[in-house]
């Protein structure tokens, strides 16, 4: 393990020296050791690969996102789930970097974002936007296939809030020479893309043992909408966590009873939908098995230019707070 620990560490190191640096710095902040946030950032890779334990015991089973991509109406919804326990341990990051020297393997020197984040996580995997103009959530897949000394997916979703565009996005997500070490799938779009295309991608690690990430790339253009949940739609790879892969096919289930989305309203309603028996698309306790709880939905309107927060059912209640985005 301390192998394993020390491989990804390393590559880390290598390609994103200033995220490293990020994560000492909430260390020292949280007078809490580095290993154990390096730890948060290897919660797939370390017990699948240590075939240590089922993965399926304490983590978050399920995030959900609707892209509805039509000419009045563009809007990217997501639910976050998590451990109940990270209830309230969850906040905005609002941040404006700017660096003397270039950083990391894509020479960043400035970067501006907002993104949701659980404390001792690097920001980047929920729910976020910069001022690029680029919008994403991101949905956690669990794949059997992990890789020791590759990025873990946190990281790659962090470098992503750099990028300024469609191409950039894609170059991080691919990390060649490197690649991703875990999976996750990846929901985003451009506000001032001329296309007006979302994009949903599946990222997986490479089972060639090739040097990049695996992407499958699919493309939303206008007119359309998609659903993605907790598991492949489309790689053709081993999964480990049981309950979330039986989740997912729940959620994308009750989302199959629904029309095609094509307003807020619609997008409010079928996240906020409770028919799934145990494994709802909105996870409450009481209603769904109580160790995770859907803590926050998010709402980005690319044609308002607003992101509404709801952490209460959004079929039901009204948003916390609608934040302009932070396009320039």
């Amino acid at each position: 393990s301390e192998q394993i620990y020390n491989e990804t560490l390393e590559s880390v190191k290598d390609s994103f020296p200033q995220y490293i640096r990020e994560l000492e710095g909430v260390a020292d902040g949280a007078e809490v050791e580095f290993h154990k946030l390096f730890l948060l950032h290897l919660d797939d890779i370390l017990p699948q690969a240590l075939k240590l334990q089922p993965r399926n015991n304490n983590q978050p089973t399920g995030c959900s996102t609707i892209i509805v991509n039509q000419k009045n109406c563009r809007l990217l919804g997501h639910t976050e789930d998590a451990l109940t326990e990270t209830l309230n341990h969850y906040y905005f990051v609002d941040a404006h970097i700017i660096s003397d020297k270039p950083q990391g393997k894509y020479n960043v020197k400035e970067e501006h974002f907002m993104s949701l984040c659980y404390a001792g996580h690097l920001p980047g995997y929920t729910m976020n936007q910069n001022y690029h103009g680029l919008v994403f959530t991101i949905n956690t897949i669990s794949a059997e296939l992990l890789r020791s000394g590759k990025t873990p997916r946190h990281f790659l979703t962090r470098a992503l809030l750099a990028t300024s565009n469609v191409d950039d996005a894609f170059r991080v997500l691919r990390d060649a020479g490197v690649g991703a070490a875990d999976a996750c799938s990846i929901n985003f779009t451009f506000l001032a893309d001329p296309r007006q295309m979302f994009y949903n991608v599946e990222m997986a690690p490479s089972p060639d043992r090739k040097n990049e990430s695996l992407l499958n790339i699919k493309e939303i253009p206008l007119g359309n909408h998609n659903y993605h949940v907790n598991q492949f739609d489309r790689i053709h790879q081993d999964q480990a966590n049981a309950l979330m892969v039986e989740s997912s096919v729940s959620r994308m289930q009750a989302f199959g009873t629904y029309k095609p989305p094509s307003s807020e309203q619609d997008v409010r309603h079928m996240l906020g939908d409770v028919s799934g028996g145990l494994y709802c698309v909105w996870r409450e306790n009481g209603s769904c098995d109580e160790v995770v709880k859907t803590i926050a939905v998010g709402i980005f309107d690319l044609t308002a230019r607003t992101m509404s927060l709801y952490s209460d059912n959004p079929s039901q209640t009204e948003p916390h707070c609608r934040l302009p985005l932070l396009f320039k």
